[in-house]
This record gives structure tokens, C-alpha cells and sequence, in this order.
């Protein structure tokens, strides 16, 4: 505790300079992927080799709902597949400092992370999280997520990582267990929001946001609409 403590406002410095989450460019067929509930993975350089993996998918929730649920770090355990403890050391308003064990693909083993999680609430409805290594058996853990509307009662999540353990592996390999991290976090986070709806331990605490998310672009022109319902358009 005395350690995490001496240590957080520096991490916090740390990540408030760090650069805005860069969500990948999205064509038409991509975005008609996502309205489908696929999970997207892209990967962008980091640093000497390593790569930071990215997912991006759909989820039924509301943003808040959803980072409720991400926030929630005590019960990682319960369903993130490769988390064999998760225990929230100390927390505040904003952050949150906490201590999980993961079992990790050979070479890799069981790694002890302690990391903390700092919170934004940002305009239009969107959340977002960064979080950083503080000590750990790890050579790197950092990343964030970005929870925003998609469509009322609907969110996009961007979820990016660097895991890289502190083992003698290729770079290859350690970069497509980073993406194999991303997505397999965003599928398994999104089971468990679907999970918790279906036995109604779930509920939105505001009504859903009218607001759209920037991946889907502007809302479409009263012309457009009309335009579009026109018998011409139909045939």
C-alpha cells in the first residue's frame, strides 16, 4: 500500500501526458462489421518491437452501464479467463489501484501485476480509462478503453493493450498474444454485460444516450431521410 502510494501521483502524471487513444480508421464494410457484433483487432508499434493491441466491438448497454461493469475490478476474476486474482489494493473518485494474477500461454507463466486505473468522464457520454504498471513480474502493462454511444442503448468499446512479459520469446509471438489479449478482453467483457442483463443484475441508472458515436459519423440531413424513403430509392 505504502509503495502504490508514493507511487500513483508520478503514474498519474504519466498517463495524463500520454497521447489521446488513436481509434483505426474505419471503412463502410468495418463498421457494417461491428452494427453485426463482430470484434474488430487491429495492432500499432509501440516501442523496440512490441505492438499495442486493439479491439473494438459493440455491446447492448448503455456507456455507463459498461463501465460500471469494466470498473468493477474485484470481479475480474470471475470472468476474464486467464485472471486468477484480481484485488482492488486502494482507490479514489477517480483511480483505482489494483493487484491481479494471470496465467499466461507458455513461456509466460503466472504473472503478478500491480497496476492502477485512472477514470474520465468526457462530453457526450463517453468514458474513458487508461491504466499503467506499477511494479509487477511484467516488462510492460499499460493500455486504455474507450467506452462510447454507438446508438441508444448501444456502446462502442475500444479496448488497447501492451502485455509484454519478461521472458525470451520472438517479438511475433509476444505481439499476437497481445492481440489475442485485446480481443479476447473485449469478447469476454461483453459476455459478462450480457450475462448480467439476462439475470437482471443489471440496469441502466440514466435513460439511454441519444447521443452517436464519432465511428458512425454525423447523424443524417432531414433531405437524406426523406430521400432515402422515397419510392426511387426502393426499387
Amino acid at each position: 500500500m505504502l509503495i502504490a502510494r508514493r507511487s500513483l501521483p508520478l503514474l498519474i502524471v504519466l498517463l495524463a501526458s500520454s497521447p489521446a487513444i488513436a481509434r483505426p480508421a474505419l471503412d463502410a464494410a468495418r463498421m457494417s462489421q461491428l452494427d453485426r457484433y463482430d470484434v474488430l483487432v487491429f495492432s500499432d508499434p509501440h516501442a523496440n518491437g512490441i505492438e499495442r493491441g486493439k479491439a473494438i466491438g459493440v455491446f447492448d448497454g448503455t456507456p455507463e452501464e459498461v463501465f460500471r461493469v469494466f470498473s468493477d475490478y474485484a470481479k475480474w476474476q470471475d470472468y476474464l479467463p486467464r485472471v486468477r486474482a484480481s484485488t482492488v489494493a486502494a482507490h479514489d473518485a477517480n483511480h483505482a489501484v489494483v493487484d491481479i494474477v494471470a496465467e499466461l500461454p507458455w513461456p509466460a507463466g503466472r504473472n503478478k501485476v500491480t497496476a492502477v486505473y485512472t477514470h474520465e468522464k468526457l462530453p457526450g457520454d463517453v468514458y474513458r480509462v487508461r491504466f499503467g504498471m506499477l511494479r509487477g513480474s511484467m516488462k510492460q502493462y499499460l493500455g486504455q478503453c474507450y467506452i462510447e454511444p454507438w446508438a441508444p442503448g448501444r456502446t462502442a468499446v475500444t479496448y488497447e493493450i501492451v502485455a509484454e512479459p519478461d521472458v525470451l520469446a520472438p517479438r511475433s509471438a509476444i505481439n499476437r498474444g497481445i492481440k489475442r489479449s485485446a480481443s479476447g478482453f473485449v469478447h469476454a467483457l461483453r459476455q459478462r454485460i450480457n450475462d448480467l442483463h439476462r439475470y437482471g443484475f443489471l440496469h441502466p441508472m440514466a435513460a439511454p444516450s441519444p447521443e452517436r458515436s464519432p465511428l458512425v459519423g454525423p447523424p443524417p440531413t432531414p433531405a437524406a431521410v426523406k430521400a432515402a424513403a422515397s419510392p426511387e430509392a426502393k426499387r
